[in-house]
């Protein structure tokens, strides 16, 4: 199983994700508990009001006005069969059972006076017309002896004996009313009457009335609420953004830091190893015998003098530079081409044959000497580098045309797949074919930067096992 490194990024990413999650989990449960306390307390007092009148308008009557005749025809009248039954024949006691509860909810349906009632109730308390209720049954008992009930109906029973013009619902059997949503929050009165006399009855029902859209309009009133919680966590991302760039800037900062270092360390070597190699011929006699041989070593200290002073001067400004600004001098681009090349035989080693074709160019190119060097050397470099071949081979090619003078570079290495190019010029990249190799990855970084600062392009063309092509586009000055 592959271990995930904690790395400093990826520690401020976990601990911000999960210090937001804990926020937000704070806010949710803190707008979850206000939207409960509001819908409970939502319109208490047209609840109490609404309560009052209802009871007021059945004070001697049962469900709704005409209720408690329709119930005393059907249960009262019988409650002689009743205790016959009960006592005789209690098969027989259960079926009339049956038949009187089907006969007394279809008859409390059809006969229903709740409607008139509820919009009177609306209509002198002037209350809002979007109010609808919902009127349920929930229990019915008798008594025969006035002390024991027994039950002909009750809630959340399975009944096979209810007709489908009946709706039972988990709170009891609807009378009448269009309330879809029932809840503890929107009961407005619950009853239960019964005379505690022999040969009665007991009957329990409720009455829940609410507004039609009542979550919306609990929500309006959260509004406040909801604008000071989004505020707050907004405000804490915003705080974690700025922080996290923050952050981001310094660490690139310390990145640039090392960067330079590993730049200058990786330069430094190039002209230090031509002048240590020129310097060492010049101590060889029989190399210092010819004359000429002396002019040549010291013409070639001479030059990684100066890229060596350039290195020191311009190095430390290859982060500002920019088309704009950057210094170009006007160059034959062959002739600096062939020296290029021949300082850079000097501090070879391995059997390396460089090979540069040559076609007639245009007038002279406008280039930063020491960039197009640096840029050069480190293509040359990788072609070395990661070549396989007894014999490894470079051949640098100049050709133009009417809107490009091109070179181009190619090397018999071991290639790259194609995925590999898109990658190469990224900062301390190194491939898996260059994992075997020493190196900081930043010598195609820095061709890409001296590129950009010319204002050139360029092309790579590679496959694994051929090779790779490396060619510059500079734009033909008009």
């Amino acid at each position: 199983m592959k271990k995930i490194r904690l790395t400093p990024l990826l520690l401020h990413k976990v601990i911000s994700l999960i210090s937001l999650a804990i926020l937000v989990s704070v806010q949710a449960n803190l707008i979850y508990n206000t939207y409960e306390l509001k819908n409970k307390q939502y319109r208490l007092d047209e609840k109490s009001l609404i309560d009052h009148a209802y009871q007021a308008a059945i004070r001697n009557e049962k469900l709704y006005p005409g209720g408690r005749k329709i119930i005393d025809s059907l249960v009262q009248q019988n409650m002689g069969i009743f205790e016959e039954l009960y006592f005789t024949n209690p098969k027989q006691f259960e079926r009339f059972q049956h038949q009187i509860c089907r006969e007394l909810f279809i008859k409390l349906r059809k006969s229903s006076t709740m409607d008139t009632l509820f919009n009177s109730i609306k209509q002198q308390n002037n209350l809002p017309d979007d109010l609808t209720y919902l009127l349920t049954l929930n229990a019915l008992s008798i008594t025969f002896d006035g002390v024991s009930y027994i039950s002909l109906y009750q809630q959340e029973q399975a009944y096979h004996f209810l007709p489908t013009e009946i709706t039972e619902i988990k709170e009891g059997i609807v009378i009448d009313g269009k309330l879809s949503t029932i809840n503890k929050e929107n009961l407005t009165t619950s009853l239960s009457i019964s005379t505690p006399t022999p040969k009665s009855y007991q009957i329990t029902f409720s009455l829940f009335v609410d507004h039609k859209y009542r979550q919306g309009q609990v929500l309006r009133q959260m509004i406040p609420t909801l604008s000071l919680s989004l505020s707050s966590i907004i405000f804490v991302l915003l705080i974690y953004y700025f922080t996290y760039r923050n952050w981001l800037k310094q660490k690139k900062l310390a990145e640039m830091k090392s960067d330079f270092l590993n730049s200058i360390t990786h330069e430094f070597n190039t002209p230090l190893t031509a002048i240590l190699v020129a310097n060492k011929s010049l101590q060889n006699k029989e190399i210092v015998a010819n004359g000429k041989n002396i002019l040549s070593l010291t013409a070639v200290i001479q030059r990684q003098t100066d890229r060596l002073q350039a290195l020191i001067n311009q190095a430390l400004d290859i982060t500002t530079m920019s088309i704009e600004t950057i210094e170009k001098s006007e160059y034959e681009l062959n002739k600096l081409l062939e020296e290029i090349i021949n300082d850079y035989k000097l501090k070879t080693t391995e059997k390396v044959y460089i090979e540069f074709l040559h076609a007639p160019l245009p007038s002279p190119v406008p280039l930063n000497r020491f960039l197009l060097t640096t840029m050069l050397y480190n293509i040359f470099d990788n072609a070395i580098k990661y070549n396989e071949a007894e014999i490894k081979r470079i051949k640098v090619i100049t050709a133009s045309n009417d809107t490009h003078v091109t070179i181009t570079v190619k090397d018999n290495g071991v290639g790259m797949s194609k995925k590999m190019t898109t990658a190469i010029f990224e900062k301390f990249y190194r491939g898996k074919n260059n994992q075997r190799t020493g190196g900081l990855g930043l010598g195609l970084f820095y061709v890409k930067q001296s590129l950009e600062i010319h204002g050139w392009s360029l092309n790579v063309w590679s496959k694994e096992g051929e090779g790779s092509e490396f060619c510059i586009f500079i734009p033909v000055s008009t």
